[in-house]
């Protein structure tokens, strides 16, 4: 263990000089609009848990430990982002119980959730209520004096009745006297209009007959289709900076599906693992593309490893957004994968930084 917390520091300390050689080649566009670190909560874990994947792959009799070492070093570190260090616990429960991974509830990952090993950094729950540590309990309801609670309609002690809000009365019209129709208001006041409407009114016909409703489906059952692909989300999202004509910044999504399935055709076969990059608000990809994005993944449960190279589809969205497919034999099992390379659209080529996901094959 000691040659692995070593390795781990090591691999931690070289993150970010792999991550600028990823993010920093001569073909890469000039960032127009920097990233805004504080709109990316989960970034240093990406740079550093994406190279100890990577690492992982070269030598997969060891992924399991390195890929803990080198998260719990981010969890378990005082100066580690709350985000960040929600996503280094997802790859631990991940590689320890063998299951989909992700921070539940939250959109792209975005925000920490306490570990269930303990608080992070020794500090209360991020949903306890109390000053700094989320919403302000309302205050405890007290009865006006004399009043029953549960049985008579009171305010609180403290209200003034007359601020409180109540029954709104409905004002009715006020009716003057009556006063004798003359022969000529008479005449314009004639029994025919409620007749001309009854005449207008149709003759009701036979009912409908009643649509059936199918029944509902009985406790305990699912309504899960089988044929629907299991797709699986990436932790976090890729992004890249000045991507657009505009030299506006890119968030790109990440998803893997598990074999057999018929998306993203021609779809991945069984013990098979197909990886959709696609880059949101972008034109078309380019046919040619000047430098590669790579998927390198790690069967935790096999010990299989590997890499490949995602490539536009002409089936899938031809038309733009860019988006790069790759079918892969993983084999079933516990798959930790990482994204990260470059994109060329008609407009622009693009750097993106690394991103994170986890998928189980059955």
């Amino acid at each position: 263990m000691l040659h692995i917390a070593k390795l781990a520091t090591g691999l931690t300390a070289t993150a970010f000089a792999m991550t600028a050689v990823v993010l920093c080649p001569t073909a890469a566009a000039d960032p127009t609009n920097p990233l805004d670190p504080a709109q990316l909560p989960g970034l240093a874990a990406v740079q550093n848990l994406s190279p100890v994947i990577q690492q992982a792959a070269a030598t997969p009799s060891s992924a399991q430990q390195l890929l803990l070492a080198a998260a719990s070093q981010l969890a378990g570190n005082a100066a580690t982002p709350e985000g960040s260090a929600a996503l280094a616990e997802a790859v631990t429960r991940f590689v320890q119980n063998g299951g989909a991974a992700g921070l539940t509830g939250l959109p792209s990952a975005m925000v920490a959730q306490p570990s269930a090993a303990g608080l992070p950094h020794g500090t209360t729950p991020l949903f306890t209520p109390g000053p700094g540590n989320g919403p302000i309990p309302l205050q405890q309801h007290v009865p006006a004096a004399g009043a029953i609670p549960g049985t008579d309609a009171h305010l609180p002690s403290g209200i003034d009745p007359a601020h409180a809000a109540g029954p709104v009365s409905v004002a009715t019209p006020e009716v003057g006297p009556a006063t004798e129709a003359t022969p000529e208001v008479a005449q314009t006041i004639a029994p025919a209009a409620p007749i001309a409407l009854a005449a207008a009114v149709p003759v009701p016909g036979p009912a409908p007959a009643p649509v059936p409703v199918p029944a509902a489906a009985p406790a305990g059952t699912t309504t899960f289709d089988p044929s629907s692909p299991p797709t699986q989300d990436f932790m976090y999202p890729s992004i890249s900076s000045g991507c657009l004509k505009d030299g506006g910044n890119v968030i790109a999504s990440a998803l893997s599906v598990a074999g057999p399935a018929k998306i993203p055709t021609p779809g991945p076969g069984a013990g098979q693992t197909a990886y959709v990059f696609t880059a949101v608000g972008t034109p078309a990809p380019a046919a040619e593309q000047k430098l590669p994005l790579n998927v390198t993944w790690v069967n935790l449960t096999s010990g299989r490893s590997g890499s490949a190279t995602l490539k536009p589809n002409p089936e899938i969205n031809a038309e733009g957004p860019t988006t790069l497919t790759a079918i892969v034999d993983t084999g079933s099992g516990s798959i930790i994968s990482t994204i990260f390379g470059q994109v060329t659209t008609l407009d622009e080529q693009c750097t993106f930084m690394p991103t994170i996901g986890s998928s189980v094959v059955p």
